[in-house]
């Protein structure tokens, strides 16, 4: 499989999708730790005024990818854990924080939750398992 390229067009995080999340990802180099804080719009919801539980699927996969390809290269998904705490209203801003947990060979994990940050509630978190690709 080749390795993924970036064209900013990605859901979550490109710049020129006009339809998508538009994170905007930091990186913590003290440890393998990525962030964003976002606030989601109602086009996002499922329920009324509840934030749909893929769009925070979605967030998650993303900032573990984030974490994990910024500190140890392309990876793809290979699966998630995810548990849903509380819900989420559109406008309420969150933090989204991945991270690299361990490495065996080309199989890594990483951790990811988002946090409500007007109570710091957590709103879901979520366990990855992730392949280094090829090449890296």
């Amino acid at each position: 499989m080749p390795i993924p390229t970036f064209d900013d067009y990605c859901f979550a995080c490109g710049k020129r999708n006009p339809i998508g999340l538009h994170m905007q990802v930091t990186y913590r180099e003290e440890d393998p730790t990525a962030e964003s804080r976002l606030t989601l719009a109602p086009e996002f919801v499922g329920w009324q005024e509840i934030i749909h539980g893929g769009i925070l699927v979605t967030l998650l996969d993303e900032i573990m990818t984030h974490a994990i390809w910024h500190f140890a290269g392309p990876v793809v998904t290979l699966g998630l854990d995810v548990q849903f705490r509380q819900p989420l209203a559109p406008g309420d801003p969150i933090l989204v924080r991945g991270r690299l947990t361990e490495t065996k060979g080309r199989r890594l994990k990483g951790q990811g939750e988002i946090i409500r940050l007007a109570d710091n509630r957590l709103i879901a978190n979520a366990q990855g398992r992730f392949l280094l690709q090829n090449g890296a």
